[in-house]
């Protein structure tokens, strides 16, 4: 009689599954960077299948460290290489990308000053303050991203453009004391 053994089976399986979900290391994204622009290199990804010039794809990382003298809370604004695409390389969009990309660190810092003025009890009310914080600040991320791309028409409305760059660059100098990115608490 035929036994099939699941544990043969279920091996090549487990290991394709977590090929697939492969954990974003450091050389996989771009640290946001004052003096450390976009480039069209750094768009790594397939183009998608839909109107646009280009995509940027980013993110704020968070992680919390303790240590024996407190913690270190690390917040980072990133660019993903292999998500982000480009499809047409011209100077005004790679430029509306880069402040896709501002808004990020823009974010950061907000939650940074955030997290910088919580008072918590314990280690779990610190990491549950920091998720809540994040949570938020990704929300209004998204919808000031939104509103960004609304406004400038994806970059193909000048005016709107350079406003929207003057306004950027002033708020992200506004939390200039936040740009460190590890927070002791």
């Amino acid at each position: 009689m035929f036994s099939f053994n699941y544990k043969i089976f279920a091996l090549p399986v487990l290991i394709f599954i977590l090929s697939c979900f492969k954990a974003d290391k450091s050389n996989d994204y771009l640290l946001w960077q004052d003096n450390r622009p976009l480039t069209w290199n750094d768009f790594k990804g397939k183009p998608e299948k839909r109107f646009a010039a280009a995509s940027t794809c980013y993110d704020i990382l968070k992680s919390i460290t303790k240590t024996s003298t407190g913690n270190t809370i690390t917040i980072k604004a990133v660019f993903f290489y292999y998500k982000s695409w480009k499809k047409w390389p011209l100077d005004e969009v790679l430029w509306h990308e880069q402040k896709h990309f501002d808004i990020v660190e823009l974010y950061a810092r907000k939650l940074r000053k955030q997290i910088s003025e919580i008072k918590y009890t314990s280690q779990q009310d610190l990491e549950n303050k920091v998720d809540s914080l994040y949570d938020i600040i990704d929300k209004e991320m998204d919808e000031y991203q939104d509103l960004y791309d609304e406004e400038s028409e994806g970059s193909m409305n000048g005016e709107k453009q350079r406003e929207w760059n003057k306004k950027i660059t002033k708020e992200l100098f506004a939390l200039e004391q936040y740009k460190e990115i590890d927070i002791k608490i």
